[in-house]
């Protein structure tokens, strides 16, 4: 038994590092370490945006005082699917993040749908942030510095010459600015949860959030549909595995990390702003006026400099998202430019800088794309934001399911003795197939989008899904040296 597991475990190592010669033949370059990793994937988090808009909603919405509690319970889950995440880019050392790991235990098809799904989930994370910098940037302007209020669409320009130009250069360059600005977000977070602590909060540091009778009050099931959202883009340490020192142990270490920070920074600053306003009453406030909520409570136990600074990360927190955003997307397009999904050219790589920067490029003029047709159409919908949003968590909900039943079939057929690891997985891919299949019966709570316009979108990402499987179909049919090579095989 034990040389059959490692007979199994060898061959995989061999494939494994086939793949990676291949990945060094592709001129991507990059020495990031496991904490620009971390940081790279947690500004895509935007975790300013997360604290002062997201979490008073998931609060409000979800199951109330029991917030902190059920974000934690789905951080473990999140972290047994990075445990089968890790096991299986060990055994298969491919970059390619989810559209990878999906070919690997589900098929070609369900890998190539997995591969169009990412793009779309990031691609709508990436024009989110670039509407909600224009957003902030205007909010920056009129409320630091009590100017005009600004078109949205003049801070989002600002905000994608930057992006685009960054994605452009070694990813390096981008490492180093999502450092800086993740870091002051945090600091700023910390300080916050620190300040509540110390003055004892509104009626004192109250621990009803840890009572059965909280915990499991409210709407668990809107609750653990926001948390799920909070870790979008755990996985995409994966998909620098080509541009970081030492993949083996950086990639791990980055994933393990950012789970945990997630999870950790996001449970503490919901208990901290329960008790800023106090158990006994944050659920009228919440209800009263849940867009101020996180800002003024900044403001009363930091102070005004900080709430200023607040404002001011909030459009730097989403230029960090899109950068980030952006950086995955090209990825995501130049693994499958290399399987020659999509033409080859976009699989090559910067003579100088080591970056794909003709799929970048593309990433770039896509967005302009679809910016402009926003600004036209839409450019006074305040929902605008919510909506695209919306897109992008239910896509990353997608991908979490998939690729954790991907990963349960993985360890069973082609990892020997990973038999209970295997059967986890498939227990919280259930788990999470539940919460996507609530999530799109009630997309109108994830998005904001009602009546025609939530189904049409709703059409819209599955056609664009299933288009995955039946290109990859024809494929086979046709062009059975590209279908050999999809999921960087």
């Amino acid at each position: 038994m034990q040389e059959e597991k490692f007979m199994t475990i060898k061959a995989h190592n061999i494939t494994g590092s086939a793949v990676d010669d291949e990945a060094q033949k592709s001129g991507l370059q990059g020495k990031m370490n496991a904490l620009e990793v971390v940081f790279t994937v947690m500004a895509y988090n935007a975790p300013a945006l997360a604290f002062m808009g997201f979490l008073p909603v998931m609060i409000l919405m979800g199951n109330g005082l029991g917030t902190p509690v059920l974000h934690i319970a789905v951080g473990i889950l999140i972290f047994i699917i990075a445990t089968g995440l890790m096991k299986v880019s060990n055994a298969l050392k491919r970059s390619g993040g989810f559209y990878s790991f999906t070919t690997a235990g589900l098929g070609k098809e369900a890998g190539l749908s997995t591969g169009f799904t990412s793009m779309i989930t990031y691609f709508a994370a990436m024009t989110a942030n670039y509407v909600l910098a224009g957003i902030a940037f205007s909010d920056f302007v009129s409320g630091v510095f009590n100017g005009p209020e600004i078109p949205w669409p003049v801070g989002t320009v600002i905000v994608f010459v930057a992006v685009s130009a960054l994605g452009y250069l070694n990813i390096s360059f981008s490492s180093k600015a999502l450092l800086i600005f993740l870091g002051l977000e945090l600091v700023l977070i910390a300080t916050y949860c620190v300040a509540v602590f110390v003055q004892g909060g509104a009626e004192g540091i109250s621990f009803d959030s840890f009572k059965p009778e909280h915990i499991l009050s409210g709407s668990i099931a809107v609750g653990g549909l926001f948390a799920v959202g909070l870790f979008g883009g755990f996985e995409a340490t994966v998909i620098f595995r080509d541009e970081v020192k030492n993949p083996d142990r950086t990639i791990p270490r980055a994933t393990y990390g950012v789970v945990t920070l997630i999870t950790v920074l996001y449970a503490v600053a919901a208990f901290a702003l329960i008790n800023g306003y106090g158990a006994g009453i944050i659920m009228e406030v919440l209800a009263n006026d849940v867009v101020t909520v996180s800002g003024e409570s900044i403001r009363t136990y930091v102070g005004d400099f900080a709430y200023n600074a607040a404002i001011v990360l909030l459009f730097t927190s989403a230029f960090a998202g899109a950068l980030a955003g952006h950086n995955v997307l090209a990825r995501y397009v130049f693994n499958m430019a290399a399987d020659g999904v999509f033409p080859k050219t976009l699989s090559s790589t910067h003579s100088k800088h080591g970056s794909p920067y003709k799929a970048s490029v593309i990433a770039s003029v896509a967005a302009l794309i679809i910016l402009v047709v926003l600004g036209v159409l839409l450019f006074q919908n305040n929902n605008l934001y919510g909506y695209i949003a919306g897109v992008y968590s239910y896509g990353m909900l997608i991908l979490i399911t998939t690729v954790s039943f991907g990963i349960g079939v993985f360890l069973l057929r082609k990892l020997k003795g990973n038999r209970l690891h295997a059967i986890v997985m498939f227990a919280v891919a259930a788990l999470m197939l539940v919460i996507l299949v609530f999530a799109s019966f009630r997309f109108d709570l994830l998005s904001g989008m009602t009546g025609a316009l939530g189904v049409t979108v709703l059409a819209i990402i599955w056609l664009l899904i299933a288009s995955g499987a039946v290109i990859a179909s024809i494929y086979k049919r046709k062009k059975a040296d590209v279908y050999a090579h999809i999921g960087r095989e």
